[in-house]
């Protein structure tokens, strides 16, 4: 199993140049924990989270309407590719702590995000398909006279 078929496609993506405020505004609206910034070039700048923006505003003070994410963001992003195995991209998320990574193809574009949940559940489709490799069919689970 690769990065490739573990990940969603549908990445939320920002800009640097963007407001903490309308950061949290977006992660509202489609529901994310993180934003990835993308650079012209689709390869992923930065990775925005919403303790990320928490920290800025709640605890350092920082103006939501003014502080902008590329301030905030952490640069350069962890990152995956698309062939990353399933042993590698729990290798890198324990390595670097992280939650969420944004996932890139051979030229370095952004194609997709793998999250901890994503990984969570490629584990339990994988005990499932094993348990049922396992399961013996009771016509064939003894000799022949």
């Amino acid at each position: 199993m690769l990065a490739k078929d573990i990940g969603t496609s549908r990445v939320i993506q920002a800009e640097a140049s963007q407001s903490l405020r309308e950061a949290a505004r977006i992660m509202h609206r489609h529901q994310v924990a993180c934003l990835v910034v993308v650079g012209d070039s689709g390869a992923p700048l930065g990775v925005v989270t919403e303790r990320d923006v928490m920290t800025a505003t709640l605890v350092l003070g920082r103006d939501p309407d003014s502080a902008t994410i590329g301030s905030v963001m952490a640069r350069p992003p962890v990152i995956c590719r698309d062939d990353s195995t399933f042993t590698e991209l729990i290798a890198i998320m324990r390595g670097s702590g992280l939650r969420r990574l944004p996932v890139v193809d051979a030229s370095g574009t952004l194609v997709a995000i793998v999250t901890a949940d994503d990984v969570i559940a490629a584990m339990a489709e994988l005990m499932e398909s094993l348990a049922r490799a396992l399961i013996v069919d009771p016509m064939f689970d003894h000799e022949p006279r």
